[in-house]
């Protein structure tokens, strides 16, 4: 009796809302990270609109709170999350975790960043639900991450075991540590707002007097110097692997921009200031860079796993929108 061979196909379709839904996530993860660095979430006080009185936000041109950057996350989001909830639905039931299984995750890690999201703006919001937040959008933009790229069919019939091993690690590190970041996050003298290091972002390689717990502040720093090691072994194993080289590259630039910027903030100076002296500029990139290197890291893992069995295709689709993988 001859072996059954898995379905090679996979509808067209399905394949770009996944990616579709990867792209909108990583951009409402970094929005939010532009939002956080500029203090922008107040200045849409209403919700879903940004003012009881008008849907839309005034035109602003500073960086500094900035209600358009608000609004735009806010639209992102919701993009989103219309998104992740349709990969969920089509890739139902697929004997392949990472197809059947992490849509579905995803969408609630992006459906409870959202409810958090919406607290912020309307009420106080305590910090174990910030961290739920923050730790329900990383978890979010990850796991679709790595689905669209199981559902590509791009992956290796035997994927990267030791590149995927040491990149979980490196990830996993990096989440606890932008985690702790909105734990030791203290307030100015005056109490008026949170310190910058709330923010996606990374230690700056000292001990901050605006911010709490130095002996966290130690840990979150020590945090940082694993997952730069754990990084840099990535990058090198990754290296050797043809299929992964160019994200490497991308993963290893995005690391040096980032402790590049960083010694660029340590070196202007800190302040008592809601992005502690930054230049506020200088935040947003320094954010925006961090989420981006996480990103990265969710992509690789994804591309280091072996080549999935593709989605079959529904009895609905044509088979002019079929797409051949692997």
């Amino acid at each position: 009796m001859p072996t059954p061979q898995p379905a090679r196909s996979t509808a067209r379709s399905t394949v770009l809302v996944v990616h579709l839904a990867a792209a909108f996530t990583y951009c409402t993860v970094a929005l939010g990270s532009m939002v956080c660095a500029t203090d922008s979430s107040s200045t849409c006080p209403a919700w879903p609109v940004c003012y009881a009185d008008q849907v839309g936000p005034n035109l602003q041109a500073s960086l500094g709170e900035n209600p358009i950057l608000e609004f735009v996350h806010r639209v992102i989001a919701f993009g989103a999350l219309c998104l992740l909830a349709a990969s969920a639905y089509r890739l139902r039931g697929h004997r392949d975790r990472r197809l059947g299984l992490l849509p579905w995750v995803a969408l609630a890690g992006a459906l409870g960043s959202a409810v958090f999201g919406m607290m912020i703006i309307l009420f106080h919001l305590p910090l174990l639900l910030g961290l739920l937040d923050l730790f329900g959008a990383l978890l979010a933009m990850t796991l679709i991450t790595i689905a669209a790229q199981a559902v590509s069919g791009r992956g290796s019939a035997q994927g990267n075991p030791p590149v995927r091993r040491v990149a979980w690690a490196a990830l996993s590190t990096v989440v606890v540590m932008h985690l702790a970041g909105l734990i030791v996050a203290g307030k100015t003298q005056t109490g008026d707002f949170m310190s910058y290091t709330r923010c996606v972002g990374w230690p700056v390689w000292q001990l901050l007097e605006v911010d709490r717990y130095a002996g966290l502040q130690g840990a979150r720093i020590a945090m940082a110097a694993l997952a730069a090691v754990l990084i840099v072994v990535t990058v090198a194993r990754g290296w050797r692997d043809p299929r992964l080289r160019r994200l490497s590259g991308v993963l290893a630039g995005l690391f040096l921009i980032e402790l590049a910027l960083g010694l660029v903030i340590r070196a202007q100076g800190l302040g008592v200031t809601q992005t502690n002296g930054v230049d506020q500029g200088l935040a947003v990139l320094y954010s925006v860079v961090a989420v981006s290197l996480l990103w990265t890291l969710g992509y690789l893992i994804g591309r280091s796993y072996p080549r999935a069995d593709v989605v079959d295709v529904p009895a609905s689709d044509s088979a002019g929108d079929r797409l051949t993988v692997g």
